[in-house]
């Protein structure tokens, strides 16, 4: 990348010269200078300073866009390169929601550096649907999440999960549900997969206040799903990021969530929330890791899905 760009992306990533400076290790005015002599080069105001964060002018966008592109060339370009060498080199980004890189990336990543020891893994954190247009945009190689559109990715499937509801363990609506309520020792051992579990119907819990997550989180859209499939709208108390810090609240008592049973079993054992098994559709997601398709997969990453998939005995 030509002079001085690599400067005008990192002020773009951070909205903020003192912070990119930081990040950098070196000052800001000597950062300030050196963004100036790439505008003057180009003939360009690349940053509206007047603003707090500081955003991109309309020229500022197409260079960020240009910079991006060239990054994700440069990338396929060390990729390629380094499949000469059989995978003893390189690098490849595995990106995931907080919940899949706390709880189901780590094990793939430990078997993936035992076997590949000189290959660099970087991961990335975000919203599943942020790390989508990552994916598309080639800023990251890999994801791991659910749902992919065939016509936008290749993808592999890793396990299926089951929806339940957790109940605050208090809820006077348990005594309704005794034989119903299952605990997270169910969960662990599996006997919520029996075919004599009896299920529960979203709706009786209706008058609950609900936890949902944030809008553009995949659960969000799942648990509203859920809800109208069962003729009525959630009263939300409060909408956290992340499926563990909903299912934190429930156990505190703040309300009733749809969670996971991968998210029950990577749980300590405690008895402070009841579970449901939901009837109905839609009780049911697919976890699959996947990369953008008509893109070039590097040897690093199709080795990286291999072993997801053989860590999940796909």
């Amino acid at each position: 990348m030509f002079d001085g760009m690599d400067y005008v992306y990192e002020v773009y990533l951070e909205r903020s010269f003192s912070a990119a400076a930081k990040k950098l290790f070196i000052s800001q005015p000597a950062l300030s200078a050196a963004v100036k002599k790439v505008e003057k080069r180009l003939g360009v105001t690349i940053f509206d300073r007047s603003t707090n964060p500081v955003s991109l002018t309309s020229a500022g966008r197409v260079c960020i866009e240009s910079i991006e592109k060239m990054r994700a060339l440069q990338h396929n370009m060390l990729n390629q390169l380094n499949d000469l060498s059989e995978i003893k080199s390189g690098s490849v980004i595995v990106s995931g929601e907080n919940f899949i890189a706390s709880f189901i990336l780590p094990r793939i990543i430990r078997a993936f550096s035992q076997r590949y020891q000189g290959v660099q893994v970087e991961l990335v954190e975000s919203h599943t649907h942020d790390l989508k247009n990552q994916l598309l945009e080639e800023k990251v190689d890999i994801l791991v999440a659910h749902d992919f559109d065939p016509e936008l990715f290749v993808s592999y499937p890793l396990s299926d999960e089951t929806l339940l509801l957790a109940v605050p363990a208090a809820h006077p609506i348990n005594e309704a549900f005794a034989d119903a309520a299952l605990t997270d020792r169910d969960i662990k051992n599996g006997h919520y997969l029996d075919r004599g579990c009896p299920r529960v119907e979203l709706s009786a819990f209706s008058d609950s206040f609900f936890i949902v997550l944030k809008k553009g989180n995949d659960m969000y859209a799942r648990a509203m799903q859920l809800c109208e499939n069962a003729g009525f709208a959630p009263k939300v108390r409060i909408s956290p990021d992340q499926l563990l810090t909903a299912y934190n609240m429930t156990k505190e008592g703040l309300g009733v969530t749809v969670v996971t049973d991968n998210l029950v079993r990577v749980m300590g054992s405690e008895t402070r929330c009841c579970f449901y098994k939901l009837a109905g559709e839609d009780t049911r997601r697919r976890l699959s890791i996947g990369y953008k398709k008509k893109r070039y997969p590097s040897s690093a990453m199709e080795a990286f899905v291999d072993c997801a998939r053989s860590v999940y005995s796909v």
